[in-house]
């Protein structure tokens, strides 16, 4: 078993003290770190021939209890119906879960994390509800966003580490509007330890603080596109690629039309933030 990846010196965190003072050496690691890994024996692409692509799970939440204050989301059928025509094509098992309250939000997807993925290649989840930053609305309350997608985390579901764990998040983060701007132009055996966040593709709707625009009618801009450009590229482009397409989309071929002031003409973009390690092709 070879050694690789060991440099001189120490690696040390970038971090402050809770007093706010400089974090001092007790963070840092003596001389080196160390991974046990054979190079040459990674690829560069996620391995999806397993005997299934995995789950989608759609989360649907369309009715809010009215102590919410939170409106009813005509046009999330659309949506969901959307969601599982897409991933049912490229082979995956879907499921729809309607009208969610917090609590049974988190019982689904600990559920499904606790299944055996063994013989899955990834896992999808999409979320379908109000939101605001860092949060997902279930029709009763909310719920950290954090509290969900870490339930699938390498360290509590084992048997998807290393593979894509992948969440679509249809819901607001904030109250933020975007009002655009004109532009000029149109196997062997070894072991290899990695980040228990690893292999984490977020994909959400808006940018950090800004609403995300859905019409009562056709859906959410933001799965519209995504349902469009997989369908489109889903079996010869990557991804990261065909999510870069998604963002082009929403950008550049919706802006809003309202008789409510200050929310006419408004523009969106779609945020992706990757943990991935490797290229992810739903196709072999």
């Amino acid at each position: 078993m070879s050694k690789s990846i060991s440099q001189a010196g120490g690696d040390c965190t970038d971090a402050r003290r809770g007093d706010g003072q400089e974090s001092d050496e007790s963070l840092c690691t003596p001389a080196s770190v160390e991974v046990d890994a054979k190079p040459q024996s990674h690829g560069f692409k996620y391995d999806i021939n397993y005997p299934s692509i995995g789950q989608c799970i759609i989360i649907n939440n369309k009715n809010f209890d009215r102590r919410t204050g939170m409106n009813q989301r005509n046009g999330t059928d659309v949506d969901a119906g959307n969601v599982m025509k897409v991933f049912g094509k490229l082979g995956y098992k879907v499921k729809v879960y309607n009208d969610q309250t917090v609590e049974q939000i988190t019982q689904v997807l600990t559920s499904v994390s606790k299944e055996d993925h063994s013989c899955s290649a990834s896992f999808v989840c999409v979320l379908l509800s109000h939101g605001d930053e860092g949060v997902f609305f279930g029709t009763d309350a909310s719920v950290e966003l954090k509290r969900l997608t870490s339930l699938f985390r390498g360290d509590r579901c084992k048997s998807l580490v290393g593979k894509p764990k992948l969440f679509f998040i249809q819901a607001c983060r904030g109250t933020d509007l975007d009002g655009g701007i004109e532009t000029d132009s149109g196997a062997d055996g070894t072991t290899t330890k990695i980040p228990v966040e690893a292999d984490f593709l977020y994909a959400y709707s808006t940018a950090p603080g800004y609403y995300s625009w859905r019409n009562t009618m056709t859906g959410s801009w933001f799965i519209q596109s995504l349902c469009d450009m997989i369908s489109k590229y889903g079996k010869e482009l990557e991804l990261l690629h065909i999510m870069t397409r998604v963002n082009h989309k929403v950008a550049v071929e919706f802006e809003s039309i309202s008789s409510a002031p200050g929310f006419d003409a408004k523009k969106q973009i779609p945020c992706i933030v990757s943990m991935l390690t490797k290229e992810m092709y739903f196709t072999p």
